[in-house]
């Protein structure tokens, strides 16, 4: 599938990467900052002080990320169609904000063999599933009954 681009344009893949890395921050942050708000509302001893801290650089770690996101979202629904920005998108962003959360909370380390063999199953079913409803979308199914082909 091909979409075309007017002369000067970029990539639709420049804005999928720029917005799915973007939001591979907001998920981890959103998750810091549940875990360290009973801290900081809750707690009052003398560690609240660095929770305080933690607790402002992941909201604003969110909030640029999420209002960065806004920008590249609309000026990408702009040049591009929404449909196969929107699809590149949701996998672009679930897989990084999976590979994020990973990585920055350490959760390979509770993983077995099996149960990354099953992130993996489903990380290929969402890709091919988001590709089969693009392409179901933009199919023509009609029900009409063939008729048969004559012969000379």
């Amino acid at each position: 599938m091909s979409v075309a681009v007017a002369p000067g344009r970029s990539n639709i893949m420049v804005e999928v990467s720029i917005c799915s890395l973007l939001g591979s921050f907001t998920v981890p942050s959103s998750r810091g900052l549940g875990l360290v708000a009973p801290e900081v509302f809750v707690g009052g001893g003398p560690a609240s002080g660095g929770a305080l801290a933690v607790f402002l650089g992941l909201l604003a770690v969110l909030v640029v990320s999420v209002l960065t996101q806004f920008f590249f979202i609309t000026k990408a629904l702009q040049r591009y169609s929404s449909g196969v920005f929107e699809a590149m998108y949701y996998v672009t962003f679930t897989t990084s904000a999976l590979l994020a959360s990973a990585l920055l909370f350490r959760e390979w380390t509770l993983l077995t063999v099996t149960d990354g063999l099953a992130l993996l199953c489903a990380v290929t079913t969402l890709c091919v599933g988001v590709g089969l409803l693009r392409i179901s979308q933009e199919a023509l199914i009609t029900w009409k009954k063939e008729e048969p082909h004559k012969r000379d």
